[in-house]
């Protein structure tokens, strides 16, 4: 299976600094075909994470512990939760 996902980040950028797109090729016909896309693509950062971590791991220039850690941080730091959403 293939699955191309473009990101770009430029933190130089005031207004989009974060660009996540795909091929234009891809044109989902339907909100489940949409559905299922979006949550490969989310599956698929992470393991592309995961890979990223082991490899700065396995060359010593961080811990996997600490670097899942911060991951994990960042994640709930970024993305608020259902009651935050609720709150408005």
């Amino acid at each position: 299976m293939k699955n191309q996902i473009f990101i770009e980040v430029d933190t130089e950028k005031t207004d989009k600094p974060f660009i996540i797109s795909k091929p234009m090729e891809y044109q989902p016909s339907n909100a489940e075909e949409a559905k299922a896309g979006i949550i490969n693509d989310i599956s698929c950062v992470c393991e592309a994470l995961c890979r990223l971590i082991i490899t700065a791991d396995n060359s010593g220039y961080a811990k996997r512990e600490d670097l899942v850690k911060a991951s994990i941080s960042l994640l709930n730091g970024v993305i608020p939760t259902t009651s935050e959403n609720t709150q408005g």
